[in-house]
């Protein structure tokens, strides 16, 4: 293939994992706790073989436009007061804990619920752990400290598991929640910051994403362009390569 149109493809081919990615963060955009997906971008030469070239002779590197780095930004949303006892918040560092049906599980969305048997649940089912384990909240005023420590009618229940991961162990699963990478061993946040009857927004900035989505389909479209023209130009060539004097 033509280094020329091998480029332009890999750009298309980058550009079309981008709009993807943008496309799912703005599908998220009024999801509590979401995280967004970011990118980055690299130039990657592919080696090759020279050793059959002869003296002086020149091969060009094909380059590569790939994504170098695809992320989850964990930048703090803004917050949305509820007057909700049971919607939580974490300011600054920090991942609720819940155990799911595929095993523990970390997120951000602290719209909690109580369960029939008086569990606090997420919106999914999922127990939200505390230090003891699950959480049974009997019928009273619920408090939830600062410092994560549930109490109901004055009496402390429990106190909620805020753990500390870092941004590259974070794998994303479904319903806001993420798993950790193997090897990885999640820390314990000293000092957290828990504010009650609030909830942590999506950190996606709609405006942004949708400059960003118009700028990668032009983008694209333009790779598209180049494609063509080399395409047509080799056409061209071959149409008249039998009629040259």
């Amino acid at each position: 293939m033509d280094q020329g149109i091998y480029i332009a493809a890999s750009g298309a081919i980058a550009m079309e994992q981008r709009l993807e990615i943008i496309a799912n963060n703005l599908a998220n955009v009024n999801t509590t706790g979401f995280k967004k997906d970011s990118i980055s971008f690299e130039d990657f030469q592919k080696s090759l073989d020279t050793s059959r070239l002869c003296p002086g002779q020149y091969r060009s590197t094909p380059v590569d436009v790939v994504i170098g780095k695809q992320y989850i930004d964990t930048t703090q949303g803004g917050f949305r007061n509820t007057g909700n006892p049971l919607d939580v918040t974490i300011a600054g560092e920090g991942f609720f804990v819940v155990n799911t049906p595929d095993g523990t599980r970390y997120t951000r969305a602290g719209s909690f619920t109580l369960s029939p048997e008086g569990l606090l649940v997420t919106p999914q089912g999922y127990a939200v752990q505390g230090e003891g384990g699950d959480i049974t909240i009997d019928q009273g005023a619920v408090i939830i400290d600062s410092d994560g420590t549930v109490s109901v009618d004055g009496n402390v229940v429990d106190k909620l598991q805020i753990r500390s991961i870092e941004e590259d162990a974070l794998v994303r699963q479904g319903n806001a929640t993420f798993s950790v990478r193997q090897g990885y061993a999640p820390g314990t946040v000293e000092s957290p910051d828990i504010r009650q009857m609030c909830l942590e927004a999506s950190n996606v900035d709609p405006i942004g994403e949708m400059v960003d989505l118009i700028s990668t389909q032009r983008a694209y479209e333009s790779y598209q362009k180049i494609m063509k023209a080399f395409t047509d130009t080799y056409a061209q060539s071959m149409h008249n390569v039998g009629t040259v004097a």
